[in-house]
C-alpha cells in the first residue's frame, strides 16, 4: 500500500492521557521507526512491542512490584530511569500516587503522561500466581485483517495465453489468536497470506502461506521463561543475536542501549527473523542461564557449482517472504538451518555480566559473491560466535557493553555510557569497533551498518530540560568504514549531527523543531570511469511539527518537512507537508481521523519517509518519491467493549504519471487505492 499515515514521532511527540483519542502505541515508537528506516531501508514487520503495550494497558504494570526487565518492556525508560525508580522505591517505599513519579529524578511531566496509559501504582507486593491462575487471567484475542490495493497491478494481468505473473489474488489476510497474561503466560497461532499468493491451491495447498504458533510461560517457579515452537532470542547488545526489533539512531537520542529477555514468544507476520524449537532460562538466586535449539528451513537464492559433483550452494537468503510466483516458490526452505546456543548470567541487582554462545549449521553452504566489498561476507556450512556482556551503575552512571569474536577470531565490541551531569542533563557516549572480518548471522548493534561489521565510531547525546515546557536534545555520531561497502568503492567515514527543540505549553499541546545533518561518501553515478570513485555525499533536513486540541472532541496534528540532498554536482530537494484531524464522537462509540499530505521528492537522494498507522497492531514506513497527493480516512468503531471494527480507505494520487511503481508491482495510471478491514474480538 503506498499511501500515507503521518503520526506524530514517538518521543518528541508526547500526548496527555487525558487525549481525546487514547495514546496508540505507535505514536510512542513512531519516530524510531521512520529514521530506522532511512538508515536501513528495510522496514521490519515486528509489531510486538505494539502488541505488547496494547497487553499493558488492558493489564497496567504495578510500579510497586515490577522489576527492571518489566520496566524496561515498556520502552519508553532509559536505563539510568530505571535504575532512579528502584533506588527510589527502595529509599521511600511504595508509591502512593503515579504523580509521584514527579520526584524521581529524570522524571518529568512529558514523561509521566506516556506511561500513565500502561502503569499503576497497584500494591507493594509481587503477586503470586499459580499455574491455574496463568490459564484463567489472562485474555483471548482474535484479530482479522484483510487488505486489498484496488488498482490492478501488472502482475495480476493476463497477456493473451500467458497466464499472470503473480498466481494468486492481491487480497491480503491476516488471522491472529492469542491469549495473553502479560509477564506470565502466552499462546497463539498466526496466519497470513501476502498479496499475490495463492490459497489453498498451487504452491499452497495448505491454506495460508505462513503458519506461526507458540506456547510461552514466564516467572513460574524457578522457570525465567519457557518458549516452545516460535520464539526471538536477544543477547547482549546485538553482536551475536538479536531478533527482535530494535532501533538505532534517532530522535530518540537517548535510546542507544539494547535491553530485553533473552527469550520473548514470537507473534508477528514476519517469515523469517524467529526460531523454531525450545528455549528455556532458569534462575537461581542471582544466576541465570538460557538454553535454546531451533530447526527450521529458510528461503534462499540457491546455485550450482561448476564441478563434476555440482555442488549445490546458497548464494543469498530471501527474508521478505513472498512465494508469489514459481520462482518464488522454488526458493521457499532452500535451506535447512540448525541453530542452538544460550547464555549464563549473573545479577545482583546493580552488575550484570553474562557470556554468550551461539553457533548455526547449514545443510547448504553459503557461498558469498565475487564483488569486493563481499570479501569478508559469511560463508560456509557453520557459523560460531561467543561475548562477553555487561551492564551496571555506580553512582549516576550506567554502563554497558559486549566484546564478541566469530570462529576465526575476529572482534566486534560496543561500549557504552549514560549518566546524569545535572538535574536536568543527561548524557550518553557510546563507542564501537567492529572487524571488517567479523562474521555472524542474526545481529542487530548499534551503528550505521544493519550488521557490525566494518565500521567504528563515537556518538554522543545530550538531554537538557530547561524548563517544564522547553526541552533540547541532539546527538554527533562521528563514523568510519575501513574496508569497502556496497556502492562504496573505497574506505569511507562521515558524519551525523541531530538537533531538537520541543515545547509543551500544557498537557495537550506540543510543538518540536528538528534539524538533522549527514554526510557521508558513495560511488559516483553516470561518471566514464570503469571502477566508479566515491564522492561526498549531505543530506540536510528540517522538521517542524505541532499537535493541539480544537475542541474537546477534536484534534489537530501537522508537519512540515524539508530535505536537501547534494552528491558531488547533482543536488535534489524533498518535502512534505500534512494535516490530520481526529474526531472522537460523543454521542457514539466511533473515532473517526483524516489525513491529507502533500509532498514531493527530487530523486531517491531525496525521498521522504513518514509512519503509517491504519489498524491497532498494524504499521509500516512510508517512502515517498515524486509529487503528489495522499489521503487516508480511518474508522474505529467499538461495537462492543470488546469488539472492535477497523476501516481504512488510502489513496495515492501522483502529479503527470503515467504509471505508479515498479516491476510485476507497476500500476497503470497516476494513482494507488487500498482499503482496510480489521476485526479485533476479546474475550
Amino acid at each position: 500500500m503506498n499511501c500515507i499515515c503521518i503520526v506524530l514521532a514517538g518521543a518528541l511527540i508526547l500526548c496527555s492521557c487525558n487525549y481525546c483519542y487514547g495514546q496508540q502505541p505507535a505514536e510512542i515508537l513512531s519516530a524510531a521507526a521512520e529514521e530506522q528506516l532511512e538508515h536501513n531501508t528495510v522496514n521490519p514487520e515486528d509489531d510486538t512491542r505494539w502488541q505488547q503495550l496494547q497487553a499493558y494497558a488492558r493489564h497496567k504494570v504495578s510500579l510497586n512490584s515490577a522489576d527492571a526487565a518489566t520496566l524496561q518492556s515498556l520502552g519508553m525508560l532509559t536505563p539510568l530511569q530505571v535504575n532512579n525508580l528502584l533506588s527510589y522505591r527502595r529509599l521511600l517505599g511504595a508509591f502512593v500516587s503515579i504523580y509521584e513519579l514527579q520526584a524521581v529524578p529524570g522524571f518529568d511531566e512529558a514523561l509521566i503522561r506516556r506511561l500513565l496509559p500502561y502503569v499503576s501504582t497497584g500494591d507493594g507486593l509481587a503477586p503470586q500466581y499459580s499455574f491455574r491462575d496463568y490459564l484463567r487471567k489472562g485474555q483471548h484475542s482474535l484479530l482479522l485483517r484483510y487488505g486489498r490495493q484496488l488498482e490492478t497491478a501488472r502482475g495480476y494481468k493476463r497477456a493473451d495465453t500467458v497466464p499472470p505473473h503473480y498466481a494468486g489474488t492481491p487480497d491480503q489476510l491476516l488471522v491472529r489468536y492469542r491469549y495473553n497474561f502479560p509477564r506470565y503466560a502466552s499462546w497463539g497461532i498466526t496466519m497470513e497470506k501476502d498479496a499475490g499468493e495463492q490459497f489453498f491451491k498451487g504452491a499452497q495447498q495448505q491454506g495460508f502461506d505462513f503458519y506461526s504458533m507458540h506456547l510461552f510461560i514466564r516467572n513460574y517457579k524457578n522457570i525465567k521463561a519457557l518458549a516452545l515452537g516460535d520464539f526471538t532470542v536477544n543477547m547482549g547488545q546485538g553482536l551475536l543475536q538479536w531478533h527482535s526489533l530494535a532501533f538505532g539512531k534517532s530522535a530518540i537520542v537517548m535510546q542507544v542501549k539494547r535491553e530485553g529477555e533473552v527469550l520473548r514468544p514470537y507473534v508477528s507476520s514476519g517469515e523469517h527473523y524467529f526460531f523454531r524449537g525450545a528455549g528455556v532460562t532458569l534462575q537461581q538466586g542471582h544466576w541465570q542461564a538460557t538454553g535454546f535449539v531451533s530447526l527450521r528451513r529458510l528461503d534462499g537464492n540457491t546455485g550450482e557449482l561448476d564441478t563434476l559433483e555440482a555442488a549445490p550452494y546458497i548464494s543469498s537468503f530471501v527474508t521478505n517472504g513472498y512465494h508469489r510466483t514459481a520462482v518464488e516458490a522454488a526458493k521457499r526452505g532452500a535451506v535447512q538451518q540448525l541453530s542452538a546456543g544460550g547464555n549464563a548470567v549473573y545479577d545482583n541487582g546493580n552488575w550484570r555480566m553474562g557470556v554468550n554462545v551461539i553457533q548455526h549449521h547449514f545443510s547448504t553452504p553459503i557461498l558469498k559473491n565475487d564483488a569486493p566489498y563481499n570479501l569478508f561476507a559469511p560463508e560456509g556450512k557453520q557459523l560460531f560466535n561467543t561475548s562477553f556482556d555487561y551492564s551496571g551503575n555506580w553512582k549516576q552512571v550506567h554502563f554497558f557493553g559486549e566484546l564478541a569474536t566469530d570462529a576465526h577470531g575476529h572482534i566486534a565490541t560496543v561500549n557504552g555510557l549514560l549518566t546524569s551531569v545535572a538535574p536536568a542533563a543527561d548524557v550518553a557516549l557510546v563507542y564501537r569497533y567492529y572487524d571488517k572480518r567479523y562474521q555472524s548471522l542474526y545481529s542487530n548493534a548499534f551503528g550505521n551498518n544493519y550488521r557490525p561489521v566494518n565500521e567504528s565510531g563515537w556518538y554522543t547525546a545530550i538531554t537538557l530540560r530547561l524548563t517544564p515546557q522547553l526541552r533540547c536534545e541532539g546527538y554527533a555520531d562521528l563514523f568510519c568504514f575501513p574496508w569497502l561497502k556496497y556502492r562504496t568503492n573505497a574506505p569511507s567515514a562521515g558524519n551525523e549531527l541531530l538537533a531538537a527543540l520541543t515545547y509543551t505549553p500544557d498537557k495537550h499541546t506540543e510543538a518540536f523543531i528538528r534539524y538533522r545533518h549527514q554526510a557521508g561518501m558513495e560511488n559516483e553515478t553516470g561518471g566514464s570511469r570503469y571502477i566508479a570513485a566515491p564522492v561526498r555525499v549531505i543530506t540536510n533536513s528540517w522538521r517542524c511539527q505541532v499537535s493541539l486540541p480544537l475542541s474537546a472532541q477534536l484534534q489537530l496534528r501537522s508537519r512540515l518537512e524539508w530535505t536537501y540532498y547534494s552528491k558531488a554536482f547533482a543536488k535534489q530537494q524533498g518535502w512534505l507537508c500534512y494535516q490530520e484531524l481526529q474526531y472522537r464522537f460523543t454521542s457514539l462509540p466511533l473515532r473517526a481521523s483524516g489525513r491529507i499530505t502533500w509532498f514531493g521528492a527530487g530523486g531517491a537522494g531525496a525521498t521522504m519517509y513518514a509512519i503509517e498507522s491504519s489498524m491497532l497492531s498494524n504499521y509500516s514506513v512510508s517512502q515517498l518519491s515524486g509529487e503528489g497527493w495522499q489521503y487516508a480516512i480511518n474508522l474505529r468503531w467499538n461495537i462492543t467493549r470488546r469488539l472492535v471494527l477497523g476501516m481504512r480507505w488510502s489513496q495515492a494520487i501522483y502529479a503527470n504519471a503515467v504509471a505508479v511503481g515498479s516491476g510485476w508491482d507497476t500500476v497503470d495510471g497516476g494513482q494507488k487505492t487500498a482499503v482496510q478491514l480489521q476485526l479485533q474480538h476479546l474475550f
